[in-house]
């Protein structure tokens, strides 16, 4: 979500007279997130942009499009993949399909590696107190 659209969600939904502080929380939790799905999905197999933002928006509900979620677009995918390239966790390769060129994403050792830490991560020694918020408001028991 981008931060116009979940102020729009607080104010409209929750009824949230100010909620510019808890946007930049969500904000903040949502880029988060979105970076490391987009790193998974590459874990996944050999991708391009485009068809990340396809499967990102694959078997969305109209309940969840009617509260105001919409998948990221080029502008928030693109950005993210230069980060990752960037920091080593993806590699990009361009390549000729038709008269255009594509660039085709691959994880690379250190990203693998950084999916594992996250795999393993949540399974042990967590604190209680972060367990129960990873159960209360990510997994919404």
């Amino acid at each position: 979500m981008h931060q116009e659209e979940i102020a729009k969600y607080c104010k409209k939904d929750h009824h949230l007279l100010d909620c510019d502080y808890d946007v930049a929380i969500i904000v903040s939790l949502m880029n988060g997130f979105l970076k490391i799905i987009i790193l998974w999905i590459i874990s996944k197999e050999r991708i391009h942009g485009y068809e990340i933002i396809k499967k990102m928006k694959e078997g969305l509900d109209e309940d969840i499009k009617n509260k105001g979620f919409v998948c990221p677009g080029s502008n928030r995918i693109y950005p993210i993949l230069q980060e990752l390239e960037k920091k080593g966790l993806i590699e990009g390769s361009l390549e000729l399909q038709g008269k255009r060129k594509v660039k085709y994403y691959e994880i690379t050792e250190k990203g693998e590696n950084t999916i594992n830490i996250i795999r393993k991560k949540p399974k042990k020694n967590i604190p209680p107190i972060i367990k129960a918020f990873w159960e209360d408001v990510i997994i919404a028991k």
